[in-house]
């Protein structure tokens, strides 16, 4: 339901089949190695996957497959039962997202951006799993950010809004005050969390905690959203700075998309062309 409500693949719904699998676990849940608890699951995810508090992933990939393989597939996600925010997405691999917490909807659309159309991140205040992941000097291979090496053939020339300039200037300096402030915030409770975790704080204790930290969370998400909104930019395509992990040398094709920022919201432009591609590539 939270894939063929979300376009494209809400208009090309015919074109694909969605299968479940599932195989119970002994216990509920995932590892989270930072605050030493550790779960008995059927796919083995753990978060602090290659060093990110939020990065979610299995390497136990004979297992995945051999649960896959009950039925015909072209690309796997896995669902994990935790209310704590966290997701991962590896082009032509597998997805995972954690199903109870409030942006479960957008961490699916998300991490399935990743793996099933291989788009890229175009955030880049948060801290992420990569170190030197683009070079500003090498034009990327996904078709949603770009180095602009050759401003007049920009990959996606043919989305281009008219008249539109490139680069395209936009309120990048008080977003990026604003945001940083909010990864410093985030990092904090993060690191509160895990610590009442790991010495076995009270259940209340932990749970005040999450619940604390998720209010600021969608708080900040509103903000955000109306911030890029009051924009002129709004809505046009073009070549904004700030994406690819990096706050200078990459660039994204719209102000906000889902690979920029939480929320229900669409696919920019160029996102939304490249997933119906991949739909086409498997279905035609």
């Amino acid at each position: 339901q939270i894939l063929i409500k979300q376009e494209p693949y809400k208009s090309m719904k015919e074109s694909f089949n969605v299968y479940g699998v599932f195989k119970a676990s002994e216990e509920s849940g995932t590892d989270e190695p930072r605050a030493d608890i550790y779960k008995n699951t059927t796919l083995n995810s753990t978060f602090n996957s290659l060093g990110s508090e939020r990065y979610l992933l299995t390497e136990d990939n004979k297992t995945l497959r051999d649960l896959a393989a009950h039925v015909p597939y072209d690309a796997i996600y896995i669902m994990v039962n935790h209310k704590r925010y966290g997701g991962g997405g590896i082009y032509n691999w597998s997805c995972t997202f954690t199903a109870d917490n409030q942006f479960q909807e957008y961490l699916f659309i998300h991490e399935f951006g990743h793996s099933f159309a291989g788009l890229a991140d175009e955030y880049y205040t948060s801290e992420n799993a990569y170190t030197d992941f683009y070079k500003p000097t090498l034009e990327p291979v996904e078709p949603n950010v770009t180095a602009l090496l050759d401003s007049n053939n920009i990959k996606w020339k043919e989305y281009l809004s008219k008249d539109i300039e490139i680069p395209t200037p936009w309120e990048k300096e008080s977003f990026d005050e604003m945001d940083y402030a909010w990864q410093k915030l985030r990092r904090e409770m993060n690191n509160k969390t895990v610590e009442l975790k790991r010495n076995k704080a009270s259940l209340e204790l932990i749970e005040k905690a999450e619940n604390d930290y998720a209010e600021f969370d969608k708080e900040h998400s509103l903000k955000v959203d109306k911030y890029l909104q009051s924009s002129k930019y709004y809505g046009k395509v073009g070549a904004f700075e700030g994406a690819g992990y990096l706050p200078k040398g990459l660039y994204r094709p719209m102000l906000d998309c889902i690979m920029f920022s939480k929320g229900d919201k669409p696919f920019c432009k160029v996102c939304e062309a490249a997933i119906i591609k991949v739909i086409n590539h498997y279905s035609e």
